[in-house]
């Protein structure tokens, strides 16, 4: 298999969309582990944490561990420890959002919150709204799990979020982002599976986290089209545009690209 030891593949969009396999994905997780290539789920979306994320693949048929599983959660976790935030904290997300930061030491408060934290918050409504605008206008720093603006079934992400606060205070700066393109996520894949980012290949949909995401740490790159026009590249270059993801069991496979 060359020097690629890991491939990490994104979730919704790529694997699967509204909940359903793209064909051919069991098969190629089925076919990577007969070759000896460890494979992993990555995805940005915080509104559940890792353990929720592994039954949902699991339901799907999907062959796994809890351990190959990574959500922008546990890099939001690894970030505000690393930068020495909180534990009370702002949490604009879901209650599983809430939760799992709970379970990481993070004590979610609106008196006492030392900084704001932005989820993918699916139960937003006009309070949790209203109190996260009163601690920006107050000078709390801002955090993000991920920067998606928009999910791939056309919802609103925190991207969208993270450009509201900073029109509702202009100068605002987000001070970090846990998730794809940015670092937290890698140093927690890497310490996991014991590998170098240069060995791992990164499968995706999005240029602009997924693509970048490899870029950025010198991953090699798989943009997934799945039936999809090609989007604007950009200065981002994948090393291989794949129409179809079922494409990997034959065109695509190290036999034919030595990865």
């Amino acid at each position: 298999m060359g020097k690629s030891k890991l491939m990490l593949f994104d979730l919704d969009g790529t694997l699967y969309l509204n909940g359903v396999l793209f064909p051919g994905v069991i098969e190629l997780l089925e076919k990577l582990r007969g070759a000896g290539l460890r494979y992993a789920f990555l995805t940005n979306n915080s509104s559940i944490g890792p353990t929720d994320y592994y039954h949902k693949l699991k339901d799907l048929g999907l062959p796994l561990t809890p351990e190959d599983v990574f959500t922008s959660c546990e890099a939001s976790s690894l970030m505000l420890k690393t930068m020495g935030i909180g534990p009370e904290i702002y949490v604009l997300g879901t209650d599983k959002f809430r939760q799992f930061m709970q379970s990481e030491g993070f004590v979610h408060s609106y008196e006492n919150a030392q900084a704001l934290l932005v989820g993918f918050d699916t139960e937003l409504d006009y309070r949790k709204l209203t109190e996260a605008t009163r601690l920006v206008l107050r000078g709390l720093p801002l955090y993000a799990s991920h920067p998606d603006p928009i999910c791939p079934v056309d919802l609103p992400d925190a991207g969208l979020l993270l450009a509201y606060f900073k029109a509702a205070k202009p100068g605002t700066i987000v001070q970090g982002i846990a998730g794809k393109p940015h670092r937290w996520i890698i140093e927690l894949i890497e310490k996991r599976f014991q590998v170098h980012r240069s060995q791992i290949i990164m499968v995706g949909d999005r240029v602009n986290t997924d693509m970048r995401f490899a870029v950025n740490f010198g991953m090699c790159s798989m943009l997934v089209l799945n039936g999809n026009a090609q989007p604007e590249l950009g200065d981002v270059k994948p090393d291989y545009i794949v129409p179809h993801i079922n494409q990997l069991l034959d065109q695509f496979w190290p036999d034919n690209l030595a990865w």
